[in-house]
Formats: C-alpha cells, sequence, structure tokens
C-alpha cells in the first residue's frame, strides 16, 4: 500500500477491516470498549495498542493477532512489540536491585509513538535530546551578523523547540517542571543572541519581546488546550472521547487511593478549565463544554481571556 497519495488511506481502509476480523474471531469487543466504558484498544497511524486487566491474556493474544493480521497482508513487528503494566508502586516497594520502584516503575521508561508513557521522565528526556540539537547549531548561533537575528529563531524554533516539545499536548507536568522548561528556553534565547553574564544582562520580559516569542510553558499550555478542544469536537465513540467519559465517571464509581491525589492528565485539563471558571466532574458538565468546543474561535477566545458570548 505505498506509492501513491492514496496509499494512505487504503492502509487505514485494511487495518480497520483486519481488527474488525480479529474481534470477531477473538471475541474482544466491538466497538473496542469495555462494559465499563474502559477502551481496550487504540490505534494511531499503523500503531496498534491494547488493554487488558490481564497481561496473559494479551500474550496468548499476541499469536492470534499476527495470524489474523497476516490474512489482510499486514505484519506484526514483534521487535517492537512490549507488554507494558500499569501500575503505583507503594513506598515500601523495591526492584531486583533493591532500589525504591515509587515513582520508578518500568512502565515510565516504556515509549508510545516516540514518546515516554511518564511525564516527567519524557520531559526530562526532551531537554537532553533539545540541548543536542542545539549545539549542533552552534556555529550558526555564534555567526554574529552573517545570518540575521530572524532566521536564527526561526531556525531555532524549527531544529530546536521542535524537540523540546514534541508531544508536549499530553503531557501532565508539575509547576517546577515547566519553570525548568522555561529556564532552558530562555537560555537558549540570550545564548542566540550572545548575551552572557554578567555584561549585557536583559530581562525575561525584555528577552521575549526582543525575540517576539511567548514563555514556552504557555505555549505548551496552548497546545494542550487545542488538542483537548480537537478530541471534544471528535466523535464520542473514538478512544479519546471514551476514556475522557470513564476517567469523569470512574471518580464516581470507584473508590481513590489513599493520600494526595496524583497529578494527571485528567487533573490537569480540569485546573486549566478552573482557570476559567469551568468545571469537569461529571459527564453533564462534560457535555456543556463539548458545546462549547464545537465552535473554534469560541474555544480558542476562552484560552485567551474573553468571555463567551451568551
Amino acid at each position: 500500500f505505498q506509492g501513491d497519495s492514496l496509499s494512505g488511506k487504503l492502509f487505514t481502509l485494511i487495518l480497520a477491516a483486519a481488527l474488525h476480523h480479529l474481534r470477531a474471531v477473538s471475541g474482544r469487543p466491538n466497538p473496542p470498549v469495555s462494559e465499563l466504558g474502559f477502551p481496550t484498544e487504540w490505534e494511531y497511524s499503523d500503531d496498534c495498542d491494547f488493554a487488558d486487566e490481564d497481561i496473559e491474556k494479551l500474550r496468548i493474544f499476541l499469536p492470534t493477532v499476527k495470524e489474523i493480521l497476516k490474512d489482510w497482508n499486514l505484519q506484526v513487528n514483534e521487535s517492537k512489540t512490549e507488554f507494558s503494566t500499569f501500575y503505583l508502586a507503594k513506598k515500601s516497594d523495591k526492584d531486583t536491585n533493591g532500589q525504591p520502584l515509587a515513582n520508578n516503575e518500568p512502565w515510565r521508561s516504556n515509549k508510545s509513538l516516540g514518546s515516554l508513557l511518564c511525564t516527567e521522565k519524557d520531559i526530562q528526556r526532551r531537554r537532553i535530546l533539545a540541548e543536542i540539537a542545539f549545539k549542533n547549531f552552534g556555529k550558526v548561533w555564534l555567526s554574529g551578523k552573517k545570518i540575521s537575528l530572524e532566521r536564527k529563531l526561526r531556525l531555532y524554533d524549527a531544529q530546536v523547540v521542535s524537540v523540546l516539545i514534541y508531544n508536549s499536548n499530553s503531557w501532565s507536568p508539575k509547576k517546577a517542571t515547566m519553570e525548568k522548561m522555561d529556564t532552558l528556553h530562555r537560555r537558549h534565547l540570550r545564548s542566540i543572541l550572545n548575551i552572557k553574564w554578567p555584561k549585557g544582562m536583559i530581562s525575561n520580559k525584555a528577552l521575549y519581546e526582543r525575540c517576539k516569542v511567548e514563555k514556552l510553558s504557555k505555549r505548551i499550555e496552548h497546545q494542550r488546550w487545542k488538542m483537548f478542544g480537537h478530541i471534544l469536537r471528535s466523535m464520542e465513540n473514538t478512544p479519546a472521547q471514551t476514556a475522557l467519559s470513564f476517567a469523569i465517571e470512574s471518580d464516581n464509581l470507584f473508590i481513590g487511593r489513599l493520600g494526595r491525589p496524583r497529578m494527571n492528565l485528567l487533573s490537569v485539563l480540569r485546573s486549566d478549565l478552573n482557570s476559567r471558571n469551568l468545571q469537569m466532574d461529571n459527564l453533564y458538565e462534560l457535555n456543556e463544554i463539548r458545546d462549547i468546543a464545537a465552535c473554534n474561535r469560541c474555544w480558542e477566545n476562552l484560552f485567551q481571556g474573553y468571555s463567551l458570548p451568551h
């Protein structure tokens, strides 16, 4: 299915048909949603993820996946197939080397679509990759007036910032982590302007104005807001919509863990909404937010701080 502009569409149709066949043979739900409303699979391009409460069922399921997809001329790359168990370790839990497992569970270092599943670890990795990318263009930043500042900043945004904020719309970062991102961003901008301590100091506000950019944390928040709006406008049976509805409804169905609530994407989205006088604590409020997001301009104006039309 390669070689022309139609190939992507054909591949999507073939994969969808193969997955329907797979669900029929395996007895997995079709559409792939559990009785509680939790999505049991999700796909993006040629990547497929299957979820179950029992990992052994997924290990037994793999040969069936290979066999069915092969009937549709599709191949499963076992070298790229991973099995991840999601759980939160207790403070007393240790790994095989006797090291604490809390906040360092194996799944946090697993990768999906180029990003680590743990926000904090993914951001740490992104910062390292961005530093490498920045140093690769060191001669450009030191070229003086041979290359205009505008062109340098365009190159920096394309080759460094794009690496730094890749998939940032799905992050659930801590405030301190975002401050580190802003600090790294400002350090890069000062290097491009050849401003070094203690001479030629410049305030953060003046730095952003001179480079005609905004704080990176604000840009990341905007990316998250845009992606959230895109999800809200999608069909209600898509995995992202189903997962969102399940997460909100599960607050009333299940008892949470003891202790301080963990920060996750849902809590970050709720915080974004609360700062705009909106709530998302039940399905009724979720549907109201969907109605607002249906208008792209209204959703964007809401982020910018404008009030909604009556």
